[in-house]
């Protein structure tokens, strides 16, 4: 018999690791560096510079420790990212249950909460996913939606497909904005003016017969919105679209199985 912690693989181990349950017991006094405080400063960093600039050399330097002292709490850049992506959830408001039964205001707080969090710390859209949230601020978050999506009438598989969708969908548009409003300040201007110069520029090389659709959507005016003011992105209309037609489908999915109706 031994009483070491024996090595847990696959996503058991993530999960020890996000509820602090691989941290074994040390006798005598608490250390001064934590895991806490480990995971904090790669935050920070992180926030200041973007996942590039986060690694267990850096984050100790700033701690003031030796990269092997980190060792002892974190076992891996890997360790860390996890560990980075679940805290990020952490102090963000998560929807409280709603008492009126408006599911889809429910969905909606949700998917604004989860904007905030994204647009508070960027470099979160591009931590690889390996599955489901496993930590217990991302578990809490995923709670909160899944609540909503059964009480709009979804069965329990429907209710998880459909916010792994919203998800994703949040996720991807917001990296896909964040990669090109870095590129768009390296160059030295907003997102909104890099867009239109990229609108300018294509629009002088096709030929309207061959790209008849795109052509049509410059006619539009759709690339000629002016730069704003602020350096606050503010409202998410661009997914506010996409998020409302997913919620439409889900109301007319509903009343179509409460109807008898032959929903897909």
């Amino acid at each position: 018999m031994t009483s070491e912690r024996q090595p847990t693989p696959g996503f058991a181990r993530e999960i020890e690791l996000l509820w602090g349950l691989k941290e074994a017991p040390r006798r005598g006094p608490r250390p001064k560096l934590s895991r806490e405080a480990i995971v904090d400063t790669a935050i920070a960093l992180a926030d200041a510079e973007g996942l590039e600039g986060v690694s267990m050399q850096r984050v100790a330097k700033e701690l003031g420790y030796t990269t092997m002292s980190l060792y002892r709490h974190v076992d891996s850049k890997e360790d860390l990212l996890a560990l980075m992506s679940d805290a990020a959830v952490k102090g963000m408001p998560v929807p409280e249950p709603r008492t009126d039964g408006d599911w889809r205001a429910g969905v909606e707080e949700w998917c604004r909460s989860a904007i905030t969090i994204y647009r508070a710390h960027p470099w979160a859209v591009h931590i690889p996913l390996s599955g489901p949230p496993g930590g217990p601020y991302g578990l809490r978050w995923m709670e909160a939606g899944l609540r909503e999506l059964v009480a709009s009438g979804l069965r329990a598989d429907e209710a998880i497909q459909t916010l792994m969708l919203l998800a994703c969908t949040l996720r991807d548009a917001l990296r896909i904005e964040n990669d090109m409003r870095r590129t768009a300040a390296e160059r030295g201007m907003s997102l909104e003016e890099s867009t239109r110069m990229w609108a300018q520029s294509v629009r002088r090389v096709i030929d309207p017969r061959e790209f008849p659709t795109i052509s049509r959507v410059f006619e539009e005016g759709v690339f000629e919105e002016e730069p704003t003011e602020t350096a606050d992105p503010g409202p998410a209309e661009d997914i506010d679209f996409p998020v409302q037609r997913i919620l439409d489908g889900i109301e007319a999915y509903v009343r179509d199985r409460k109807a008898g109706g032959d929903a897909p």
